[in-house]
């Protein structure tokens, strides 16, 4: 593998995947970058959020999902050439969404079976739509050479502090601290899980694939680093 350099000249682009720790992560970016962060959320009713003009020693951390506007991140930067992303078990991240949306009470009396058997009949997983390339149509090649070339970093929720150890030696600053928020708890005893990860696997290999990556690049870098 070859990786990206930081270039603390170049704005930083990061990726916030619903329900991959994004609340957390964002916590850990505010504490480096201070008010060189800037949010992107674009639940505003107002509209979008603005462009920010700030290139040096900045980063832009939200989500970049195309909605009813063109919100996507290279939509609003098209020259970004350094990006930054948390990844989660495409299947963790679907069981994390379930237990927030019930926590949240819009679920009403669906159980976690029927959640995973409804999501089982999409042909994608939809957290994935912000990334700055598409997932289920390029080949698997060219969406590995986008992520060693413009890619920094990609951690992973599940080894959250691994991650960002390697994210603070990219970055030639001190590790944040690890924060926990906007957890929904898992009251009850999960369902013996391996037949849905096998369906999951099959269903959704192009997510998995990317997890996949992920996980064998995070092992490389921590063993370079």
């Amino acid at each position: 593998m070859t990786m990206l350099q930081y270039n603390p000249d170049k704005l930083l682009v990061s990726i916030h995947i619903p329900k991959c720790a994004g609340t957390s992560f964002t916590t850990c970016l505010r504490s480096v970058f201070k008010d060189r962060l800037f949010l992107h959320y674009p639940d505003d009713p107002e509209g979008p959020p603005e462009r920010a003009a700030a290139q040096q020693n900045a980063c832009v951390h939200g989500h970049f999902y195309h909605h009813q506007w063109a919100i996507g991140a290279l939509d609003y930067y098209p020259d970004a050439t350094q990006f930054i992303t948390m990844l989660r078990d495409p299947m963790e991240m679907v069981l994390s969404g379930y237990y927030f949306r019930r926590r949240l009470g819009d679920l009403g009396q669906i159980d976690v079976e029927k959640y995973l058997e409804d999501t089982l009949k999409n042909p994608k997983i939809f957290n994935y739509l912000g990334l700055p390339f598409d997932l289920w149509s390029a080949s698997e090649q060219h969406i590995q050479g986008w992520l060693e070339q413009r890619f920094l970093w990609i951690g992973l929720t599940e080894r959250f502090a691994d991650s960002l150890e390697l994210l603070a030696v990219k970055l030639g600053k001190p590790t944040p601290s690890i924060p926990f928020e906007n957890t929904s708890p898992r009251e009850e005893n999960i369902i013996d899980l391996a037949h849905y990860r096998e369906q999951f696997r099959a269903r959704f290999h192009r997510e998995f694939a990317l997890y996949d990556y992920a996980s064998r690049r995070l092992d490389w870098e921590l063993d370079k680093s």
